[in-house]
């Protein structure tokens, strides 16, 4: 019985600090007319997202909040570009995680609310 105790406390503080990403796209672009630019530098950028009747970070399958995430990552972007002094970004990376609480509040609320965090970086030029 105290093995079984064990196992599941190791098992639970495994799924506190663990995060879960469930969507990652990398090398996108964002980049202007003509094609010579120089690089300007790297960037880095957190979004918080919440979603309503859906998963966190997860199937979009009757989220009716679905697309309310790209104007804040187009947003992030476009705030990451003018703050180096930029025209475009290149090599974006964004991913969309949920961590363990973010799913074990999605769980409670029965999917109504599943919050997560998008994280993007990329490179600006000009």
């Amino acid at each position: 019985m105290k093995i079984i105790r064990m196992t599941l406390a190791l098992t639970a503080a495994a799924l506190l600090f663990a995060s879960c990403t469930t969507f990652k796209a990398s090398g996108l672009s964002v980049v202007p007319s003509d094609q010579s630019y120089t690089v300007i530098g790297d960037f880095h950028t957190q979004v918080w997202v919440h979603e309503f009747l859906g998963s966190p970070a997860g199937v979009k399958l009757f989220n009716i909040t679905a697309t309310n995430t790209e104007d804040p990552i187009k947003a992030a972007i476009a705030k990451a570009v003018k703050v180096k002094g930029g025209t475009g970004a290149i090599n974006i990376t964004i991913v969309h995680e949920a961590s363990f609480p973010d799913i074990l509040l999605s769980w409670i609320t029965w999917t109504i609310y599943s919050p997560g965090n998008v994280k993007i970086s990329g490179t600006v030029i000009k």
